[in-house]
C-alpha cells in the first residue's frame, strides 16, 4: 500500500510541477485565409481585402504575420479571447501581375495557411 501511495504522490506533485511550468498537450493550431472580393477590371491601383480565421485553444498566444509574393509584413502578437480570433489585411497593387498571400503562425506552433494566388489586370499593361 505505501508504493502506491509513494506512486500516487509523485504522480500529483510531477503534474502540478508540470503546469507551473507550462508544460501541456497543445492542442492544434489551424488557419485558413480567404480574398473578401474578386478583382475586377477596374483602374489600377485596386486593393485587395483578407481574412485569416486561426482556431486554437482559448487564451493560446501566437506570433504572426501576412506574407506577401513581394516580402512578408512585420510579425505580430495576439492572444486568442476564444477558440478562434480573425485577423484582416488589405494590399494595394498599381501593377499587373500574380501574386499570393498567406498567414503564416509563428509560435507556439508553426502553421502555414492555404495561399491566395490572384492575378491584377491593370487596364494598359504592367506599369
Amino acid at each position: 500500500m505505501r508504493t502506491w501511495s509513494k506512486l500516487l504522490a509523485f504522480t500529483i506533485g510531477f503534474g502540478v510541477l508540470c503546469a507551473a511550468q507550462g508544460v501541456t498537450k497543445e492542442t492544434p493550431i489551424t488557419v485558413t485565409l480567404q480574398q473578401q472580393a474578386p478583382l475586377s477590371e477596374a483602374q489600377c491601383p485596386q486593393t485587395m481585402n483578407f481574412t485569416a480565421t486561426v482556431h486554437a485553444a482559448a487564451g493560446a498566444k501566437i506570433t504572426y504575420r501576412f506574407e506577401r509574393s513581394t516580402g512578408n509584413e512585420p510579425n505580430d502578437e495576439a492572444t486568442l479571447a476564444t477558440g478562434s480570433m480573425q485577423f484582416a489585411d488589405s494590399w494595394t497593387r498599381g501593377r499587373s501581375g500574380t501574386i499570393y498571400v498567406r498567414f503564416h503562425v509563428l509560435t507556439p506552433q508553426d502553421v502555414v495557411s492555404n495561399k491566395v494566388t490572384f492575378t491584377v489586370h491593370c487596364p494598359g499593361g504592367t506599369g
